[in-house]
């Protein structure tokens, strides 16, 4: 086993520590002593004939870390512990302390995938923590993870952080006391911190993840968004866990009323839309996003009908997938976009600058009753909404009507651990393309702004934004007429005249 207990030429603490995970238990089958299972998370697998001693110290780490030397004397043992270690790789936590009672920093493998492996030789070049590394309080330790890693290192004690503060920069490792290096072949193992690719002394050190051009574009957080809200590079929790209890305080289908005098809305009519409505492919086809808007206003009637056939509630009950749900399940709900796990959790408040037969201000539309909601507003601050797009989506006017959507967090978290957020920007995509289709099929212009200010709309609209905020914005107006730019350089390919057909008359 290449970083187990018997290879000596690897940098050795003065108390190693071992154990297995936290999830993992030990089975002795019959006859005793026969075989052990190890049962995990990911798998159980059965180990031959352990010797008392190799079994016993497996029992041991199965209750958490500890010094093997206290238990296996026998190099025949070690050995042995050795190969079934091996098996089990992904399993074995190594730990390393000031004591042997206490561990001070711990690696926790994450995947099947994860193997520990210290450094073997000396460290020649600089090293520093990885920029992809990201530090965090679980309220009892402190957490060290990396997207790029598939380990999580655990700092149980004050004096592990205080040894992590010089890797905040480059560090010659020879300048460095025995306690941080023996930290740093740890964090190394883990890939937490990264060794130079080469230094100079009248140069900066250089990392090759610096340089790597995969990595340059990601941000750390972004990257860890993508594998935590994934499946593959973590151990927590994912999918429908109900990790707030089955009974937890949760979001309503459908948010109260706001106000007892909401404002109805006209109702498109199916006969209608049956015989009149533009075809899917010429809304497809046509749909594009649009920078300059007419002053003749939208109507009422137009957003009314917009919001009917994009965000109506259609019909209330349990979640279709899940025969008769949870005990306390809330009510799921079917609207005309899909929607992950059917909760529905977007709201869909509407600023409006010009709009005939409605009010210069700011509303919520009510889904259930499809009718909207007046939000008692400074001028102010339907000044700043409007000015904020218009930036935002570089509108050569103010947007003629704005829709914010807004997301009620728990609607989803209540129910899912890992990807809540991430269906949320899956629902809003879902919901802006459906508004993208029917207002281009109505004759409207429409833009998506890819960025959303989730201060100022929160406290526009009277909300909590950790518990409901901005998660997109949707222009609608009247689009100005004005003769497509063409695009420099770009040659058609594909049936290209398909759009211009399709807007031909439409607009």
């Amino acid at each position: 086993m290449a970083d187990s207990a018997v290879h000596h030429d690897e940098p050795r603490p003065r108390f190693p520590l071992w154990s297995f995970r936290e999830d993992v238990y030990l089975e002795t089958i019959d006859p005793p002593g026969e075989t052990v299972v190890v049962h995990s998370r990911w798998e159980d697998t059965t180990l031959p004939r352990p010797r008392p001693a190799v079994l016993e110290a497996m029992r041991r780490m199965s209750l958490g870390p500890i010094s093997l030397d206290n238990v296996i004397r026998d190099d025949t043992d070690r050995r042995q512990l050795a190969r079934l270690l091996d098996r089990v790789p992904h399993l074995v936590v190594r730990s390393f302390g000031v004591d042997r009672e206490q561990p001070l920093v711990s690696v926790v493998p994450l995947t099947p995938q994860a193997r520990f492996r210290l450094p073997t030789g000396p460290l020649t070049e600089p090293v520093r923590l990885s920029r992809f590394a990201l530090i965090r309080s679980d309220g009892n330790s402190f957490v060290v993870e990396s997207p790029l890693s598939l380990h999580r290192v655990i700092l149980h004690r004050p004096e592990a952080m205080a040894q992590l503060g010089p890797l905040m920069r480059p560090v010659d490792p020879a300048r460095v006391a025995p306690a941080t290096l023996v930290l740093i072949h740890h964090l190394m193992a883990a890939g937490m911190v990264v060794e130079a690719a080469s230094s100079d002394a009248f140069r900066p050190a250089e990392f090759a993840e610096d340089s790597d051009p995969v990595l340059a574009t990601w941000r750390p957080v972004d990257l860890m968004f993508h594998t935590r809200s994934t499946l593959g590079r973590h151990d927590h929790d994912f999918g429908a866990t109900y990790p707030a209890g089955e009974r937890g305080n949760v979001e309503p289908t459908v948010k109260p009323p706001l106000t007892r005098h909401p404002i109805r809305l006209a109702r498109p009519k199916w006969d209608d839309l049956v015989a009149d409505d533009t075809p899917l492919t010429v809304a497809i086809e046509a749909s594009q996003s649009y920078r300059h808007y007419a002053t003749e206003p939208v109507t009422v009637d137009q957003l009314g009908e917009l919001l009917y056939r994009t965000a109506r509630v259609r019909s209330l009950g349990r979640n279709a997938n899940e025969p008769g749900g949870a005990p306390e399940e809330p009510a799921a709900s079917d609207r005309p976009y899909l929607a992950g796990g059917e909760s529905y959790e977007l709201e869909v408040y509407l600023t409006v600058d010009r709009c005939a037969g409605l009010t210069r201000g700011v509303y919520h539309y009510d889904p259930l009753a499809h009718a909207l909601e007046p939000i008692e507003v400074r001028s102010a601050d339907v000044d700043e909404l409007l000015g904020t797009a218009r930036v935002a989506a570089n509108l050569s006017t103010s947007p003629p009507s704005l829709l914010t959507i807004t997301a009620r967090f728990r609607r989803l978290s209540w129910k899912y651990d890992g990807l809540s957020y991430s269906l949320v920007l899956k629902n809003v995509g879902a919901l802006t393309q459906t508004l993208t289709l029917v207002a281009t099929a109505m004759g409207l212009g429409t833009c998506r702004l890819d960025s959303g200010d989730v201060e100022t709309s929160p406290r526009v609209f009277g909300l909590d934004w950790r518990a409901e905020s901005t998660v997109g914005e949707f222009v609608v107006g009247h689009p100005a007429h004005r003769p497509e730019e063409p695009v420099p350089g770009r040659r058609p390919v594909n049936d290209a005249d398909w759009p211009a057909r399709a807007r031909t008359g439409l607009l």
